[in-house]
C-alpha cells in the first residue's frame, strides 16, 4: 500500500516539475489570442478529475506556490485559487463523473474561468490596472477557451502514458480523497 501511494506522490511530483518547466520555458513565450495558457491550472483540474477533490487540492497548492514563485508575484494567492479549484473540480466529478473528453473540456473551462474570475477580482481589488469589465473581455475570456482547448488532449495523454488514472462514469467516477 504504501508503494502505490508513493509511486502517486512521485507522479504528482514529476507533474509539479514537468508544469515548472512547460509554463516557464515554453508556454510563457508563447501567445494566443493576447494570452498565455495557464499550465499549472491545467495540470490541477487533471489531477482533481483523475484522483479526486483531496488529491486536487493538494497538487493545487503546491502548484500554486510554484506558480508563485516562478511569475514572482504574492505568495499565497494562487495557492490559494488553486485550492479551491481542485477541490471543486474534484468534487464535481464524484457528482456528476464527468470523464469524456467534452466533460473534460466543459469542466476545464469553467474552472478556469472561475480561477480566473477570482484572481481578477483580487487583483483589481489590490489596485485597478484596467478596467474589470475589459479585463474579463481581454484576458479572462480568451484564457479560459485556451485552457480548456489545451486541456483535453493533456488529460487524454497523460491517461495514455497511465500518469493519470482514467476512472469511468458509473463505476466510482472519482474519488474523493477520504478513503
Amino acid at each position: 500500500m504504501f508503494r502505490v501511494q508513493l509511486i502517486a506522490a512521485g507522479k504528482a511530483l514529476l507533474l509539479i516539475v514537468l508544469a515548472v518547466a512547460l509554463q516557464v520555458l515554453v508556454v510563457s513565450r508563447v501567445s494566443v489570442l493576447g494570452v498565455t495558457a495557464d499550465i499549472f491550472l491545467i495540470f490541477t483540474v487533471v489531477v482533481a478529475m483523475s484522483r479526486g477533490s483531496m488529491h486536487g487540492a493538494i497538487f493545487g497548492f503546491v502548484a500554486g506556490i510554484m506558480a508563485d514563485i516562478a511569475f514572482m508575484e504574492t505568495l499565497g494567492l494562487r495557492s490559494f485559487i488553486y485550492v479551491l479549484t481542485g477541490y471543486l473540480v474534484g468534487m464535481a466529478v464524484l457528482r456528476f463523473g464527468t470523464t469524456n473528453a467534452w466533460g473534460v473540456l466543459l469542466v476545464a473551462g469553467t474552472a478556469s474561468l472561475v480561477a480566473q474570475m477570482l484572481y481578477g477580482i483580487v487583483q483589481y481589488a489590490m489596485g485597478p490596472r484596467a478596467g474589470f469589465f475589459t479585463m474579463v473581455a481581454a484576458q479572462i475570456l480568451p484564457e479560459m477557451v485556451l485552457d480548456a482547448l489545451i486541456t483535453v488532449p493533456v488529460y487524454l495523454l497523460l491517461a495514455r502514458l497511465r500518469v493519470i488514472p482514467v476512472h469511468r462514469a458509473g463505476v466510482g467516477a472519482a474519488r474523493s480523497g477520504a478513503e
